[in-house]
């Protein structure tokens, strides 16, 4: 079995006003693959206990990938979505929409073209008003780096644009990157990711337009079919947030539990 922790970006949780103990809030998710179909079912359960259920499934046919899914909240209203990716040639396409519990429904299409060692994307958002947002964007490779930008126009023309880098360095992966809003105020972020046999570590932080940082320290252990995780994030303000997730695959079953705690700001 092959582990692989993809897509790592930095965390920032703004940390609100918490009470001195701390809040806990459980998750339990279950994956199971029959042929082509990954299934999926899971449950959050917050310190309330009030519980979540989402569920979903994922089936590959020819050179298309199609997913489904619903999530229902404390309340029992569902909210749905389904999305259909294409591949064909070096261009893959993507169809998707997004049902709400009130029945307002976003629907998002796009479409990524591969030019040698770069892949530009676009894509369109509509919202239940009709009215749009797009995105534009490249990720070139150049030897052990990636770079990428990325402009995403509103519905009232205000951009917001991003940039960013990746750099592989032996065991360890770099990354740095800054999103500029359309007031001219940015943020930055940065992170590494560290794989020392069986363990991955990754350190990263988010600095706001005020020049405040929060940071996030988290590790992953693999042993035997399992992953445990273990994580900690710090707000600007001092207050932390733990989580603590185990994975286990037995044959074509992925489990996963997992819980979250917040303790009060400084």
């Amino acid at each position: 079995m092959s582990w692989k922790i993809a897509g790592v970006t930095s965390l920032v949780v703004a940390m609100a006003a918490a009470p001195a103990a701390a809040q806990t809030t459980t998750g339990q998710d279950t994956w199971t693959r029959d042929g082509n179909t990954v299934t999926h079912s899971g449950t959050n359960t917050a310190p309330s206990g009030a519980s979540t259920t989402n569920q979903g499934t994922i089936t590959k046919q020819g050179n298309s990938v199609t997913r489904s899914g619903s999530t229902t909240g404390p309340n029992g209203a569902p909210a749905t979505t389904g999305t259909t990716a294409t591949k064909d040639g070096n261009t893959v396409t993507r169809q998707g929409s997004t049902t709400g519990p009130g029945g307002n429904a976003v629907g998002t299409q796009g479409s990524w073209v591969r030019n040698g060692n770069t892949v530009s994307q676009s894509g369109t958002t509509t919202g239940p008003n009709g009215k749009t947002a797009t995105t534009q964007g490249a990720v070139t490779k150049d030897g052990n780096a990636v770079s990428r930008g990325t402009t995403a126009t509103g519905p009232n023309g205000q951009t917001t644009t991003s940039q960013g880098s990746v750099t592989k360095d032996g065991n360890s992966v770099t990354r740095s990157g800054s999103t500029t809003a359309p007031n001219g105020s940015t943020v930055t972020s940065g992170g590494t990711v560290t794989k020392d046999g069986s363990t991955v570590s990754r350190k990263g932080s988010t600095t706001a337009p005020n020049g405040k940082t929060a940071t996030s320290n988290d590790t992953w252990k693999r042993s035997g079919n399992t992953v445990d995780h273990q994580g900690t994030t710090t707000g600007s303000d001092g207050g932390t947030a733990t989580r603590e997730d185990t994975w286990a695959k037995d044959g074509s079953t992925v489990t996963h539990s997992g819980s979250a705690s917040r303790g009060a700001r400084h």
